[in-house]
């Protein structure tokens, strides 16, 4: 997606994130007593989306090595270190969260990586 603001921000954004603050400048300019001028606006939210994609960039790349691990040493001795690991500094309470967290993440990495292989 491509878009360019009445400020002239440009934008090409693609995560939730980015279309809010998209979102959110449209609605700033279009206020008629806008406080901010334009430029410092347009220079805030560029800012901002520079960072978003820096932030998404990371998350992929972690996602990544994450995965190059998992392969590598598979999911059987994650789940024994990740436990060992929680029941150390953990809660019972906190244990169980972390528990239906990784396995969301899992099922939906199974998800995405069975979609890929079609």
């Amino acid at each position: 997606l491509y878009t360019k603001l009445s400020s002239g921000i440009n934008a090409e954004y693609g995560s939730n994130l980015e279309h809010f603050v998209m979102n959110e400048a449209e609605r700033q300019l279009s206020k008629e007593e806008a406080a901010i001028d334009n430029q410092k606006m347009e220079n805030f939210y560029n800012s901002a989306l520079s960072s978003i994609r820096q932030m998404n960039s990371e998350v992929a790349k972690c996602a990544d090595k994450r995965e190059k691990l998992y392969t590598e040493y598979g999911a059987e001795s994650f789940a024994s270190w990740r436990k060992e690991h929680s029941s150390q500094v953990l809660t019972p309470q906190q244990q169980v969260l972390v528990e239906d967290s990784e396995e969301s993440a899992r099922s939906g990495l199974d998800r995405t990586s069975s979609a890929e292989s079609r």
